[in-house]
C-alpha cells in the first residue's frame, strides 16, 4: 500500500482600501489616493473608467494615485478609477474610486487705469464661475491710504486723494477670486493718479487805460 502527503497553500484574496484626502479637489491640483491592503506585497492597478470635464487622469500602478486633474470647462468634472489589487497571483475585486475637480475661478475686470487727483475708481469684477467672490488687498505710493484699502465685493470704488499734489501717485489692487472652495490666481490692477495742475497768475499791473496792452505771466 502506498501513501503520500501533499501541503496545499491556499493564499488569502487581497482586497483593496483607498484611502482619500478629499472627493473634490481643485482643477491644477494633485489627487491623494492612499491603496493599501491587508495581505502583503498587494500590487494596486488601476485604469480610468470615465472621465469627463477633466484632463489628466491616467491608468497605471503603484501604492497612491498621485495625478494633477485640471477642469476643462466652468462646471465640476470628474473621473472614476476603477482599482484592482493582486497578492500571489490572485486577483481580488476592483473597488472605484470617483474624484470630482472643481474648475479655478478666473478673474476679469473692466477698469479705467489713470485718474486725477480726486476722482472714484470704476472697476468691475467677473468671473466665468458663476457665484464667485473677489477680495483684495492694496499698495499705493502717495496717495492717501484712509480711502484706498483692502476689502471685498464685485466692483472697487475708492477716493483717490494724492499725498502731495506736484507728483504723480500710484495704486495697485491685487484681486483675488473664489468659488467652489478653489482660490483662482490673483490679478493685479494698476492705476495712475494724476495731480491736477494749480494755475498761478502775475499781472504787471492791475490799473490799466483803455486801449492800453495787459501783461499776465
Amino acid at each position: 500500500t502506498l501513501s503520500a502527503s501533499a501541503t496545499v497553500i491556499v493564499n488569502p484574496i487581497p482586497i483593496v482600501t483607498a484611502t482619500l484626502v478629499g472627493e473634490t479637489i481643485c482643477s491644477g491640483t494633485s489627487t491623494n489616493i492612499s491603496l493599501t491592503s491587508s495581505v502583503a506585497s498587494t500590487q494596486f492597478d488601476w485604469v480610468v473608467t470615465s472621465q469627463v470635464g477633466v484632463s489628466g487622469a491616467t491608468n497605471g500602478s503603484g501604492n497612491a494615485i498621485v495625478q494633477v486633474l485640471t477642469a476643462t470647462g466652468i462646471t465640476n468634472g470628474f473621473v472614476i478609477y476603477s482599482i484592482t489589487p493582486t497578492a500571489n497571483s490572485c486577483i481580488g475585486s476592483a473597488i472605484t474610486v470617483q474624484i470630482n475637480v472643481a474648475p479655478k475661478p478666473v478673474t476679469s475686470f473692466v477698469a479705467d487705469t489713470t485718474y486725477c487727483n480726486g476722482e472714484t475708481t470704476s472697476i468691475t469684477l467677473s468671473s466665468t464661475i458663476p457665484g464667485t467672490t473677489f477680495t483684495w488687498n492694496v499698495a499705493s505710493s502717495n496717495v492717501n491710504t484712509t480711502t484706498v484699502l483692502p476689502g471685498s465685493g464685485n466692483s472697487i470704488s475708492q477716493a483717490l486723494n494724492l499725498i502731495n499734489n506736484s507728483n504723480v501717485g500710484s495704486v495697485t489692487y491685487t484681486v483675488l477670486p473664489f468659488a467652489n472652495n478653489c482660490y483662482g490666481d490673483p490679478v493685479s490692477i494698476a492705476i495712475e493718479v494724476n495731480p491736477i495742475p494749480n494755475v498761478s497768475l502775475a499781472i504787471e499791473d492791475t490799473d490799466i487805460c483803455s486801449g492800453e496792452m495787459v501783461h499776465i505771466d
